[in-house]
């Protein structure tokens, strides 16, 4: 969060950008949910979730939960500027460059590695997103991606051929990504990935993983991505200047 605001307004107001982007009458996770997105007190997410009653923006339904107000003005029409991480990983191209991506899996799984990594349980569902990248036609790079089911199942009815998962998340459940813990190493590719990568088994390729946390500190996704051998330079977004 930034420095001298007080956590209850920057909560405030990531849940009403959450709101512009929800259904009418669609429910806000549980308080122990939302606390711990927003690493934050329930007293002080009660403070934020309050204000926006007051403004009409949320209903309280006793014994049931909270939910976006069934009517509302949106205010998707304000310009939010902000110097959020744009991905989990990047590559440096040529502004003509064909980019082009490949889904290979969009589903739920269970990994207990991944889950621990996001700080959630082992039995949790995630989600594994699955791409290669091509650029001018050429492979250079395959990844997955792993984020919590129950909180962010917009994703699995979506199409990440040519869209950011980034911005997604952004525009979809008001998510900016901040910090992006990144290590790279050189490892030798073998079985099904060396066969996508249509590299001979074996082969040294440069490797990454990352972790990726939004504003409020909480880890929103853990990855990793293998590069083909005729990548060219790799940079990396790590922190944005909040």
């Amino acid at each position: 969060m930034a420095e001298g605001v007080p956590k209850y307004i920057a909560v405030r107001d990531n849940l009403r950008a959450r709101i512009d982007v929800m259904e009418p009458n669609e429910q806000l996770p549980p308080e122990i949910e939302l606390c711990k997105q927003y690493n934050v007190s329930r007293i002080t997410l009660r403070h934020a979730v309050d204000t926006l009653i007051s403004e009409g923006l949320l209903v309280r339904e006793q014994g049931r939960g909270t939910f976006r107000a069934p009517a509302i003005i949106s205010s998707r029409h304000q310009e939010f500027i902000s110097d959020r991480a744009q991905g989990f990983y990047e590559q440096s191209y040529a502004a003509d460059a064909d980019i082009r991506m490949q889904v290979l899996e969009n589903d739920v799984v269970h990994d207990e590695d991944a889950a621990a990594r996001l700080g959630l349980k082992p039995t949790d569902e995630l989600i594994c997103l699955k791409r290669l990248r091509y650029v001018d036609g050429v492979l250079s790079r395959y990844s997955v991606l792993y984020l919590s089911a129950s909180r962010f199942p917009k994703i699995l009815t979506h199409d990440f051929s040519d869209v950011s998962l980034a911005d997604f998340l952004f525009n979809a459940y008001a998510v900016q990504l901040v910090e992006n813990d990144v290590s790279i190493h050189v490892e030798k590719i073998c079985g099904s990935i060396a066969a996508l990568l249509n590299i001979e088994p074996g082969t040294p390729t440069i490797a990454a993983q990352s972790t990726v946390k939004d504003k409020f500190g909480s880890i929103i996704a853990f990855g990793a991505a293998v590069y083909t051998p005729n990548s060219g330079e790799i940079t990396f977004h790590l922190h944005s200047n909040n």
